[in-house]
């Protein structure tokens, strides 16, 4: 998971009609609430192609490559019902474009693993710390502690790292350490289904090419007299896995900061 400035949406789409709805809807009357919100799921579905630019066309959560039109848009506060708690859901942030992320299937939709032969998948799902601070509007959502790793807060992107042989995500922060951050990433892992089989594998290859990647970066770097060409050639190349745009450049970027080469690289990317 890469953090995502969200504010870029303003400059990557037009938000007239979702801003028009969302102050709307508080005087929507209860019972009509419901059929508004469907009525105008038009309006945070048109912000697809942007989520899909600022995210570098990559799944906020899951960092797998997307095709335009593939990912979905997910309201990280859900705007329905929950599912595994009694609450009516977040309508309040049905149509405030600072709720929605964009979603691989993978991530967003309840299913079966067909490994784990368990259904993992976001869904309607919001867990929190304590479910009696549940918010009942925008003011008290300052009460809650979701579980859940936000893409958009960069330091919850930092609690979750990778297993180098086999690509299984895992928490960066030990149960003996932090206990509240180790059972955050353990949820998300699970909710966002981010140890699906394939990526696991995919992570692992990556990893495995960038490892080897380093080393021959190291020998360039030590080697008398050194061949310049070659040296920057080789931070290129590496530069290509862990650019922000890469597919599941965090776990490569692990890599390299493991293997203690930040500093051979512009610290932006870093």
């Amino acid at each position: 998971m890469r953090p995502i400035d969200n504010r870029l949406l303003r400059r990557a789409t037009n938000l007239d009609a979702i801003n028009a709805s969302n102050a709307a809807i508080s005087a929507i009357p209860d019972a009509d609430r419901d059929t508004f919100i469907d009525d105008h799921k038009e309006e945070w579905r048109a912000l697809r192609p942007g989520l899909w630019l600022i995210g570098s066309m990559k799944c906020w959560y899951s960092e797998a490559v997307l095709q335009e039109g593939e990912g979905h848009v997910e309201h990280f506060r859900p705007k329905g019902r929950l599912s595994g708690a009694v609450h009516g859901g977040y309508w309040w942030r049905a149509f405030d474009w600072h709720n929605v992320r964009l979603a691989h299937p993978t991530v967003n939709l309840r299913r079966e693993d067909y490994l784990a032969k368990r259904k993992m998948g976001k869904g309607s799902y919001f867990p929190l710390r304590n479910p009696d601070r549940r918010a009942t509007s925008a003011a008290t959502e300052v009460n809650e502690e979701p579980v859940l790793l936000d893409p958009v807060v960069p330091s919850d992107t930092l609690l979750i790292c990778f297993d180098e042989a086999s690509g299984t995500p895992r928490p960066r922060t030990k149960k003996t350490d932090n206990e509240w951050l180790h059972q955050r990433a353990v949820e998300s892992i699970e909710y966002y289904h981010l140890n699906e089989g394939t990526w696991n594998a995919k992570r692992a290859d990556l990893m495995a090419i960038v490892k080897v990647l380093c080393e021959q970066l190291e020998e360039l770097a030590i080697a008398e007299p050194r061949d310049d060409a070659a040296y920057h050639n080789q931070i290129d190349e590496i530069v290509d896995y862990i650019h922000h745009t890469a597919e599941f450049s965090s776990a490569c970027l692990q890599v390299v900061r493991e293997k203690g080469l930040l500093d051979y690289f512009a610290p932006g990317l870093a």
